[in-house]
């Protein structure tokens, strides 16, 4: 490909291969704007006929400061015209994931945890919180020249948990998992486990946020959904609202867990592996065939909700906790210490499960959960439609204490 070309001409080819690749006409009007006031003005003032990605960096290193978000806007429109120059295609946007490291003979012991902890069948999710403390560890323990398991003391765990600024609980429990794991294997000859178990610190209680129904109504009825968008965030909101589904789950939701003729969604959590079965609600089955037939962009994916700009690709959990956060915010109800997100929708549905008098079985298993504990903490605000949840101990007869002599059986 070429190194340089002559901008005007540049900028004609990226627009026809965007519009190729199936970006739309706004976008690429977007891309039009941010070419003719950044770099192409930016090179007539300079008198610069053929672009290269050497004076695209030139001219993004000199740019005013401004808002973040009109920078990335800017810095993307000139990576664009990169990518399309030495590519002859736009690349998509990767975004870097920290990878945490476990270096050295305390990162292969870590590693041997972590393996320990995945034949436990822990979730992926606990897993990867366990690899990312643990990096955190050994680099504490680096810090003080402890370079050798064996070496290891109570004082090394105390400074690291009590380093921690947030989720303290978090670092304590992977902490204790590890010192025990080493123990019971002898790479230490003492347990330092004890030391943990004597500086608990106390998780903050956290109540549930909820909203009534009213102003359920009102958050459903805030979006705009003439617009592609509008019908995707109509739809992915009602799963949230009426099924109380994760943002994990919406986002991995497929045409295949649509079950139309039974009027079912059925699939396996995201979360808890559980499999669940949840009922295809009208109004979300309206939803979602509104945004699939004048929403939807053409793909072969087999994920319902896609992004709304080319390349299409599945949404993410981030999409839809920013949509239906978004959608919250816009709708005018008083957000004062709750918080206005997926989950939030989910302790709700729970909440307004329980007014209804469903029982507390039944909410767990809408929920998806494996216990009715976890449902426990969703309820904790609402204690005395919990007392009324509580199935009824039958009396024991008298006959029972009398019964051989009486006093149980003497």
């Amino acid at each position: 490909m070429d190194t340089e070309k002559e901008i005007g001409f540049l900028i004609k080819e990226c627009a026809d291969h965007l519009r190729k690749e199936g970006y739309s006409e706004p976008r690429i009007k977007d891309y039009h704007r941010l070419w003719r006031d950044g770099i192409r003005e930016y090179m007539h003032r300079n008198s610069l006929p053929n672009y290269s990605k050497a004076i695209g960096e030139d001219f993004l290193d000199g740019m005013p400061i401004m808002s973040a978000s009109h920078m990335r806007a800017i810095r993307r429109s000139v990576h664009v015209l990169d990518d399309f120059l030495l590519y002859g295609k736009i690349r998509k946007r990767i975004v870097q994931y920290v990878n945490h490291e476990l270096p050295g003979e305390l990162g292969k012991v870590a590693l041997e945890f972590i393996a320990s902890q995945e034949k436990l069948r822990r979730s992926k999710l606990t897993v990867n919180e366990h690899r990312r403390i643990l990096s955190y560890f050994i680099a504490h323990l680096t810090l003080r020249s402890v370079d050798h398991v064996s070496d290891i003391g109570e004082d090394d765990v105390l400074t690291f948990i009590s380093s921690a600024q947030n989720c303290k609980d978090k670092y304590l429990n992977t902490v204790r998992l590890f010192c025990r794991f080493l123990y019971q294997r002898k790479y230490i000859g003492r347990n330092v486990e004890y030391v943990i178990g004597r500086n608990n610190y106390p998780v903050r209680e956290k109540l549930p946020s909820v909203y009534d129904a009213d102003e359920i109504g009102l958050i459903e009825n805030t979006v705009e959904r003439s617009s592609p968008v509008g019908k995707r965030d109509y739809a992915m909101l009602l799963l949230a609202t009426r099924l109380g589904l994760r943002s994990s789950d919406i986002a991995g939701l497929t045409f295949g867990n649509l079950d139309w003729q039974r009027n079912l969604i059925c699939l396996a959590q995201y979360k808890t592996k559980k499999i669940v079965e949840l009922p295809l609600l009208a109004e979300v089955g309206e939803a979602i065939i509104d945004y699939l037939r004048y929403g939807r962009s053409l793909s072969d994916l087999q994920q319902v909700f896609l992004t709304a700009t080319a390349p299409y690709r599945p949404v993410n959990r981030m999409v839809i906790n920013g949509a239906v956060s978004r959608t919250i915010s816009a709708s005018g109800v008083d957000l004062k210490g709750r918080k206005f997100g997926p989950h939030a929708m989910r302790h709700t549905l729970a909440s307004r499960l329980l007014n209804n008098g469903t029982s507390l079985p039944v909410i767990s298993e809408t929920l998806g959960h494996s216990d009715t504990q976890a449902t426990m903490n969703y309820l904790r605000i609402d204690m005395d439609n919990l007392m009324r949840c509580a199935l009824d101990v039958p009396l024991v007869s008298t006959n029972f204490y009398e019964q051989k002599g009486g006093v149980f059986y003497g």
